[in-house]
């Protein structure tokens, strides 16, 4: 029998944007203090987060019900007051007993410029996921992790030392990764080291076709990454395809609901969003047939670039129409959300009827946002994949631009705080998936019992690749081979680690201040 263990400890970062402020509401049990100058500066901090909560979070009321400790740095204030909290189960979740928050709280220097001093992100230029396997040593079983590439950044310092989508990475600085020292593989993770060493390795099927081969690389083959300042752009590939029918079909790969470069300066950052128009007005060129939207590495991001896809997407008749409510706490307003209109979007609106998203668990908020919302407007929409995260509440960035009256800056830094602040209704003011999205054809490229198939993951936006096949294959009413009932287990000693590292970027449904639309 395969064993599989579920090693669930997921950090989720996620991004938010603001609201149109109002006084600050208090409590009779705990009235909401002001900064005050004589305070040490990182009270001050905690105060104004503390005041932002007891207005704009979903769950604000107890918020105010509480005694909160200000005496401590501003990150762990976050996460202890809202972990106190027991009627925000929506803001983030449990896996076995550990609890990982949405809400989050960010600084950046004052100083701080967008034309003086911005750059990318510095990164070693790849996304991976965690697996583990019981491996077969003389001494007996021993178990060894391993890393295993999901894709690639172009011209990052990845692309430039070779490694690709699908590699395996089984020793990190001369050390194999195991139980005791799992903690190396942080280190593949650039915000935990500036540079790393790692060893290739793979695994292949046996002959009979129940089992998997090991082989690593000679340790003379180790490559050095040092990480660099490399834009990861969220539109990772699109292309135009032609199944075996003759069918026309868009891919698109969207990493992240991400507007523009800089997310610090989000107003004047929408570079992606004009590369998503344009893409599209090549796929209407083009005269596509149908879509394939491959969300499955995308956490969310940005609720006004959802927006502008499903605008692109949806069937013309269908654009001005209510798309998205995102209803806050009893004290504000809710801010609806339509489709963008045919002026807006004329040049690069597709008209679909139909369209395939590739999801899995790894998909979460706007992504969600796509399948879920453009179903509630009568669109058939595909799912290809895994059950989706489940993340149907919101937040908003609260920052120095989002009121005069916030301060935001305290010494050298301005804060950001990203409180989940609405929960999300469709057209039809439904809010119904907290437990995920489940897909109309179940494919898991992670690892499955009864098959080999997610040894060979073939390159993303390719026709032979696993996940697109199936939706090309769709497309020419082909039936989709399934892998359920085959009758037997394969036994590779796999353990389930999936969740064991934290999601980075954009994650989440993101609003701003002047996206807001508000209404009685």
């Amino acid at each position: 029998m395969r064993k599989l263990f579920n090693f669930n400890i997921r950090l989720l970062a996620t991004l938010f944007a603001a609201v149109a402020t109002l006084a600050l509401a208090s409590c009779d049990k705990n009235p909401v203090p002001e900064p005050d100058d004589k305070d040490p500066e990182h009270i001050q901090v905690n105060k104004w987060s503390y005041q932002i909560l007891s207005y704009y979070y979903l769950w604000n009321d107890e918020v105010k019900q509480i005694k909160p400790d200000y005496d401590t740095d501003y990150k762990s204030f976050l996460t202890q007051t809202l972990g106190r909290l027991t009627t925000n189960t929506l803001d983030g979740k449990v896996y076995e007993g550990s609890r990982s928050l949405y809400s989050y709280i960010t600084s950046v220097p004052v100083t701080r410029t967008r034309a003086s001093s911005f750059e990318f992100e510095q990164t070693y230029g790849f996304a991976f996921k965690p697996y583990a396997f019981n491996i077969q040593t003389q001494t007996g079983l021993v178990l060894r992790y391993f890393a295993r590439i999901q894709y690639v950044t172009p011209n990052s310092p990845a692309a430039k030392a070779g490694l690709k989508r699908g590699d395996w990475i089984g020793q990190i600085d001369g050390q194999q990764i195991k139980a005791n020292n799992f903690s190396l593989i942080n280190k593949l993770l650039p915000y935990h080291s500036t540079s790393v060493k790692v060893l290739k390795c793979s695994f292949t099927a046996n002959a009979t076709g129940d089992g998997v081969i090991f082989k690593e690389d000679d340790a003379s083959k180790a490559v050095t990454l040092t990480r660099a300042s490399v834009e990861e752009n969220p539109i990772h590939t699109y292309k135009v395809l032609t199944t075996n029918a003759g069918t026309k079909v868009g891919y698109l790969l969207l990493n992240q609901f991400k507007r523009g470069y800089d997310e610090s300066d989000i107003e004047n950052s929408d570079e992606y969003e004009d590369q998503l128009r344009t893409i599209f007005r090549e796929f209407k060129s083009a005269g596509i047939d149908d879509l394939v939207v491959d969300l499955r590495y995308n956490p969310g991001g940005y609720v006004s670039m959802c927006q502008l896809l499903s605008s692109m997407i949806a069937p013309s008749a269908k654009l001005g129409t209510k798309w998205l409510e995102c209803r806050p706490n009893a004290s504000r307003k809710s801010t609806w959300y339509n489709l963008l209109t045919a002026a807006e979007v004329s040049d690069c609106n597709l008209s679909l009827d139909r369209l395939y998203v590739i999801a899995t668990s790894s998909s979460a908020s706007a992504s969600e946002l796509l399948i879920n919302n453009l179903r509630a407007m009568n669109m058939e929409v595909v799912h290809i994949g895994t059950q989706t995260e489940g993340k149907i509440v919101g937040m908003e960035v609260i920052d120095h631009l989002f009121n005069s009256n916030d301060k935001a800056e305290f010494g050298d830094y301005r804060y950001i705080i990203h409180p989940v602040t609405f929960r999300s209704y469709d057209a039809k003011g439904e809010s119904n998936y907290e437990n995920g999205l489940v897909p109309n054809i179940l494919y898991d490229e992670y690892m499955d019992e009864q098959s080999l198939r997610w040894i060979e993951w073939g390159e993303l936006g390719d026709s032979a690749e696993p996940m697109l096949k199936i939706a090309l294959d769709r497309i020419d009413g082909v039936a989709t081979t399934s892998i359920a009932g085959v009758g037997r287990r394969v036994d590779v000693g796999a353990v389930d680690c999936r969740n064991l590292l934290p999601q980075r970027g954009l994650q989440g449904s993101i609003i701003t201040h002047n996206d807001l639309n508000y209404n009685e």
